[in-house]
């Protein structure tokens, strides 16, 4: 672990600034001020003068000019330039000194609902030693005040620079695929969303939290019963079909036919111009819109009906691979089998559109 000491305030991290000798090198400028906070090796970790009452520590990504990520955006970095606002908005740990003398240091986890492993291992070794950075085993991450006794939630932000708006927003224009520019366009937002933690340092060297603690968020799925039972009928078709052709077809459920039938989907798309498919390189119809699916559902003449037939033989596949003793055909092919049902259930609740999730308080 490369452990970033003794930045417990705001002095100590203008110190560490001041006294740090910039790295100039083939690969990096005088100009880019790169001064890595702990080992010069690991040159991404760098404290970012803001201003004169504001330090950033930084761990590289789309916040960050010099260690930004990515090829495809360089066209919007280079029309939307990252400003040193954007830096104090969106990095990890940004110190601050007010005007009243007081100093904070604000908290800020990474962009979008995924795993951010980079900036939690940052975090937690560039905090002050009374602050502690925490995660769970169910991906939430939280900071512990540890002379307050207290654990604050560290919600996963969704504020972008402006260049990373731009792009997905040009993306959306031009590509065949929504699905995943709808996600990271959903993902990122421009401005400050507020979710970050802030603290003020007191005189003694403790910390006590600003405002309120952001709310512990969770995901709630339920059932569109109405919506799924006028589906009743052809839900229970595709199920019976697949379980009737899936011990025929089991050793010819490869990759390959997967691939093959996402290519003749997306090729039948493009021909009837249909709109909704989205190909993904996993499971057929993961990432295709829900009006789709239930078009299809509805219309055994429909020309992607064999392509959901064979990804419901997929998704009996699936389930069969998790169960023991599943070699006797006529067992199989009853369609009794509560496990796969369940599994089957779910698939095509999610695929149509039956399931609503929200996020709510825990």
């Amino acid at each position: 672990m490369a452990y970033i000491t003794s930045i417990n305030c705001f002095a100590d991290a203008e110190a560490r600034y001041n006294n740090t000798k910039p790295l100039v090198s083939k690969h990096h400028t005088l100009e880019q001020d790169v001064r890595p906070v702990g080992k010069r090796a690991r040159k991404w970790e760098r404290v970012v003068r803001v201003d004169a009452n504001t330090y950033a520590l930084s761990c590289g990504g789309f916040v960050d000019p010099v260690f930004t990520w990515g090829g495809s955006e360089q066209k919007f970095r280079d029309q939307y330039p990252i400003t040193a606002a954007e830096t104090a908005r969106l990095s990890p740990i940004v110190w601050r000194k007010h005007k009243d003398g007081t100093e904070t240091i604000t908290i800020r986890n990474g962009a979008g609902p995924w795993s951010h492993n980079h900036i939690y291992s940052f975090i937690g070794r560039a905090l002050p030693r009374e602050l502690w950075f925490r995660q769970t085993r169910i991906g939430k991450q939280f900071i512990y005040n540890r002379s307050q006794g207290q654990t604050v939630h560290l919600p996963k932000t969704t504020s972008a620079p402006r260049h990373m708006i731009e792009y997905y927003r040009d993306k959306k224009k031009t590509t065949t695929n929504q699905n995943w520019v709808n996600r990271y366009m959903k993902a990122y937002t421009p401005g400050d969303d507020g979710l970050s933690v802030t603290f003020k340092r007191e005189a003694n060297g403790n910390f006590t939290l600003v405002g309120e603690a952001p709310k512990v968020m969770v995901d709630r799925t339920r059932m569109n019963k109405e919506l799924k039972a006028s589906f009743k009928a052809d839900i229970a078709g595709l199920l019976e079909s697949a379980m009737a052709f899936y011990p025929m077809m089991r050793a010819q459920l490869t990759w390959s036919l997967q691939n093959d039938t996402n290519k003749e989907l997306a090729d039948i798309a493009k021909e009837h111009k249909i709109k909704g498919y989205n190909q993904s390189y996993g499971r057929l119809f993961a990432y295709s819109e829900p009006d789709l699916v239930r078009a299809i559902l509805k219309d055994p003449e429909h020309p992607m009906r064999h392509g959901l037939n064979i990804a419901a033989i997929y998704e009996i596949n699936n389930a069969m691979s998790g169960l023991r003793n599943y070699e006797d055909d006529e067992d199989m092919n009853d369609a009794r089998n509560k496990s796969v049902r369940a599994h089957f259930n779910r698939w095509i609740s999610r695929l149509g559109g039956f399931t609503v999730t929200t996020r709510e308080e825990k």
